[in-house]
């Protein structure tokens, strides 16, 4: 019995926490960071406002609602590129779903246009977050993939990626096409991949 209700308490924790970061995300989307209103969030979710405030407040709220969007899109990622044979192809078609996606974000997208100010930090200056959670991922799916090892570093490899994949996203203007899924294919191809067959080494020693 005592387990069972362990058990109940738990998910009507998840399910509470579930309803407050829909309502955030919903609200940051209407209004962005800085017009979102704490009492809104807790008016549909349906919580009492104090009970909001036990459990976030206004920079925990959006963090926690940014990073719940970032692990589904990599879930989802894994999910688009796992049955193909190949690192290398894996890493292609993934580059391609995420920088599609990413340019579908809804939030990302009314975020970047009411207050770049205040989000671009999250990609830049303040990235450690983000970019170790992305890292770390994404180096682990290069050691996961099928066929022999890569020959790069795959951490190392797996940081310059991500922050390409970042440039790209917030600085759309190139002189490299990058606007269809063929663009991003080529690009991948010609850039990326081979980033995954290059060994470390050491330069030239100093005189």
């Amino acid at each position: 019995m005592l387990s069972e209700l362990v058990v109940d308490a738990a998910t009507d924790d998840e399910e509470l926490t579930r309803r407050l970061l829909d309502a955030a995300q919903d609200e940051l989307v209407a209004f962005g960071i800085r017009r979102a209103s704490m009492e809104s969030i807790a008016v549909k979710a349906g919580l009492a406002r104090a009970t909001l405030y036990r459990r976030f407040n206004k920079q925990q709220l959006v963090r926690s609602v940014v990073m719940r969007r970032l692990r589904r899109s990599l879930v989802e990622m894994v999910r688009e590129v796992e049955a193909l044979p190949t690192v290398d192809e894996r890493l292609v078609e993934a580059f391609v779903f995420g920088t599609r996606q990413s340019r579908a974000d809804d939030l990302l997208a009314r975020l970047l246009e009411s207050e770049p100010e205040t989000v671009l930090p999250y990609f830049t200056t303040h990235s450690h977050v983000m970019l170790d959670l992305m890292r770390s991922f994404l180096a682990d799916q290069l050691r996961r993939s099928p066929g022999p090892a890569i020959e790069a570093d795959p951490d190392a490899a797996a940081e310059i990626i991500i922050r390409l994949a970042s440039s790209i996203r917030l600085t759309p203007g190139s002189h490299i096409p990058l606007d269809s899924d063929e663009d991003l294919r080529t690009f991948a191809w010609t850039y990326l991949v081979p980033l995954l067959h290059t060994r470390p080494r050491s330069g030239p020693a100093r005189q």
